[in-house]
């Protein structure tokens, strides 16, 4: 059994998985489901959620517990921590934002698309800050925290590849 504290916006979900019988036993905030997962590629899984067909798509945000998840044609920035260090850090009194790392680097190999920031602009926590296609799909990099750009080290039309440094913050 495995329990989570999940953040999507100012909402948290108390959630706990058990997989049994080729089922996942979720358990969200006390509503008990039935899952079941075919598992579609590196991050992509079609769900079956008691009786309800799902398909999502969880790419890490590169930034610790931060992820964004792809369902229903919408895009949720949301926070997945083991519950018993949520509990513990909210007694400790501590946040569960970390400051973001300086050097911004590609999560993906693909082609730079646009560039929505020039060094000295600040940008805030889930501003576009460029475009970079992937798998001919345009995926809007978005910034992980509040923060000064110092450095754009891409240009439009640039390929990148997978760990490649694209932006430093200050």
């Amino acid at each position: 059994m495995r329990r989570y504290n999940i953040t999507v916006g100012d909402k948290e979900f108390d959630i706990t998985v058990t997989y049994k019988s080729e089922k996942y036993h979720v358990t969200c905030n006390g509503k008990k489901m039935e899952a079941v997962a075919h598992f579609l590629g590196e991050s992509r899984a079609l769900l079956l959620i008691d009786g309800e067909s799902h398909e999502v798509d969880v790419r890490s945000n590169g930034y610790g517990t931060s992820k964004i998840v792809f369902m229903k044609g919408m895009e949720l920035p949301v926070t997945v921590e083991d519950y018993n260090l949520a509990q513990l850090r909210k007694t400790a009194g501590m946040t569960s934002e970390s400051s973001i790392d300086k050097v911004l680097k590609a999560a993906m190999p693909g082609m730079v698309l646009d560039i929505k920031v020039q060094p000295g602009d600040t940008v805030r926590k889930g501003e576009p800050l460029l475009v970079l296609e992937a798998m001919k799909m345009e995926n809007i990099i978005k910034s992980p925290g509040n923060a000064a750009v110092k450095a754009v080290h891409i240009q439009k039309g640039q390929s990148v590849e997978k760990g490649d440094s694209l932006l430093e913050f200050e």
